[in-house]
Parts: structure tokens; C-alpha cells; sequence
């Protein structure tokens, strides 16, 4: 990583911040394929300029965040931020849920759908201040349910193509060419299956056959897709975007028309809000939540509402709800 030149901005004159400790979750692979990514350095000069006390963990892959956070909040810490990208916070994130602590995000990845969807600051310094001048939102949380297994996610549960495609598209997002042969090869091999989806308030099931489903908790996902409204993350509900009888052409085409504006007008996507949600699949797809692998087999998907509390700026545009 090439030596920063500009040293942290202080923090205004005559503000007069109480100390305050904080843990820092810092993730030093995150945004390889970026040249303007913040040195671990330059962030705890940052936080440090706004008399925060950081205690830094360094999210490596054979780190035990778990056993961190469990130990940060027993000795009292409130607030924990995550610098790095959309899996370093939701990682983070995930490890919160329940308890009374905050989340403060610093974004240093590639895509950073998080900020993106919270109107956190891109810039390291205006991130910071965030954390001392902003607002709490409390924002919804999605539970996923395998057999005996279960887990949370902060920004989409994918069954079928999408799952299959994250791992080598990520890989090529980071700079491994060689993963293209992998993505052309996964795409090409893939196949649609049947769908059985149980929504909680109908009493019979939707069946058809599909390439790809997704549960949406916040309102930007994948390449920063926009495919839900602001208020997305704390309505109690997730997203639910079946491409029903969808090919691989009408997928492609789908994202050739811009989902970056939020999702083409189209007969072959189903877009329901649902609170649970049932899904089983024949033959099995592989499954994925927050860009983390979740195996195969049926599904049962929930919310709970308000469950986390992030920092976001004062003026955002994201309102809390009811």
C-alpha cells in the first residue's frame, strides 16, 4: 500500500469532546483493488483527533471476532466501528444484534452498499465526525433458518445464480483475472430448479421455476444496485425479487437496463414484502447471506425489526420509522 501524504484532520476548534473508548474493527484486505484506501494509521489519527480511544482488532481470516466483540461488550464499550467494506460491517454488525451497543461505519471498500445506503460519508474524515456528531437509526436485521443452522444478514440472502456467481466474481473484482474462466464456466453450467415460496400471508405457496431469488434487507446491494426505497432497512419486512421463468438472457438483460436506477419493469419479476418467508428448492441451490456461503437446502427467512443501531449524519436523508 503506497505511504499517505495527508495527515488526519483535526477536529474543530473549541469543540470539547468527552474521551470516549470505542473498539475499531479494522479490516486490512479490504478494497486491495482500490488506490485511495485509509491506512490503519490515518483512521486511528482520525478517531484519535476526535478524543475517541480506540481499541484496534485487525479482522484477519483467522481472527475470532466473536470472542472480541463478546469481550468489548462485557467491559462496557458501546460504540464499535468497522472500517473495511460491506463484509467487514456486516460481520460486525451480525455480532451486535441484541445488545444496546452501536455501529459506526468508516468505509474502505469496493462497493460499501452499507454507507451507501445509510448516507455515511465516503471520505475517512467526514466518516469520523459521524461518530461524534450524528444520529442513531435503529434498522431491521434478516434471520436465516437451514435445518438446525441459522444466521443473520444486513444486506440480501441470495438463493440460486447469484449465490453461485459471488465467489469468483468477487475474486475478479479484486484483481484475479483467472476467476473470469471460473464466472463464464458457473454461468454457463447453471440451471433453474423448482421454487415452492411460503409467504406468511398467503395461504398457498407461489410455485414456478427460477435462476435466482433474493431477500433484500437494505435498499443497495450487489454493484450498488438501488433496488428499494430508503426506508427499506426499518420497515419490518424483506424485499423478496424472484425472477420467476427468467433465463440467463432475461437475467442479462435485467442488468443491461440498469438496476442500478432500481429494478426494470418486467413481467417475469416478482417483488413482494413479506415478514417470513419459506422457501424450498428442487434441486437444491446454493444459498448465501452478506457475501458468506450458507450451503444448500430450504430456507425459512425472517426480520426483526429495529434490532441494531447505526450511526448515520445528522442531515441524512433516511429518516427513522415507526
Amino acid at each position: 500500500m503506497p505511504p499517505k501524504t495527508q495527515k488526519p484532520a483535526p477536529a474543530k476548534a473549541g469543540k470539547n469532546y468527552r474521551p470516549k473508548k470505542l473498539l475499531l474493527v479494522y479490516n486490512p484486505q479490504a478494497g486491495e483493488a482500490k488506490a485511495n484506501t485509509s491506512s490503519l494509521e490515518e483512521v486511528v489519527g482520525l478517531l484519535q483527533s476526535y478524543r475517541f480511544d480506540p481499541q484496534v482488532f485487525l479482522l484477519r481470516p483467522d481472527s475470532d471476532l466473536a470472542d472480541r466483540v463478546k469481550q468489548a461488550l462485557a467491559d462496557g464499550i458501546a460504540l464499535f466501528v468497522a472500517c473495511g467494506g460491506d463484509g467487514t460491517s456486516s460481520s460486525l454488525a451480525r455480532l451486535l444484534v441484541g445488545s444496546q451497543a452501536s455501529l459506526g461505519i468508516i468505509p474502505n471498500g469496493t462497493q460499501n452498499n452499507m454507507p451507501l445506503a445509510l448516507d455515511i460519508p465516503a471520505d475517512p474524515a467526514e466518516a469520523v465526525k459521524v461518530l461524534r456528531e450524528g444520529r442513531k437509526l435503529k434498522i431491521d436485521v434478516g434471520r436465516a433458518k437451514v435445518g438446525s443452522r441459522s444466521t443473520y444478514f444486513m444486506e440480501v440472502f441470495s438463493v440460486g445464480l447469484v449465490s453461485s456467481l459471488f465467489p469468483p466474481a468477487d475474486d475478479l473484482q479484486h484483481g484475479n483475472l483467472q476467476a473470469l474462466g471460473e464466472l463464464v464456466k458457473t454461468f454457463t453450467l447453471e440451471k433453474p430448479a423448482s421454487f415452492e415460496i411460503q409467504l406468511c400471508f398467503r395461504k398457498d405457496p407461489i410455485r414456478s421455476q427460477g435462476l435466482v431469488l433474493l431477500a433484500v434487507n437494505m435498499p443497495v446491494i450487489g454493484l450498488n444496485y438501488r433496488l428499494g426505497k430508503r426506508s427499506a432497512m426499518q420497515d419490518g419486512k424483506l424485499d423478496l425479487i424472484f425472477f420467476e421463468d427468467a433465463n440467463k438472457l432475461d437475467l442479462l438483460s435485467y442488468v443491461a437496463r440498469g438496476l442500478r436506477d432500481g429494478l426494470p419493469e418486467a413481467r417475469k419479476i416478482k417483488k413482494i414484502l413479506a415478514e417470513k418467508i419459506s422457501i424450498k428448492v428442487d434441486p437444491p441451490m446454493t444459498l448465501m447471506y452478506d457475501g458468506e456461503v450458507f450451503g444448500e437446502g430450504n430456507v425459512e427467512l425472517s426480520v426483526l425489526k429495529h434490532a441494531i443501531s447505526v450511526m448515520i449524519p445528522k442531515k441524512s436523508r433516511v429518516r427513522q420509522t415507526g
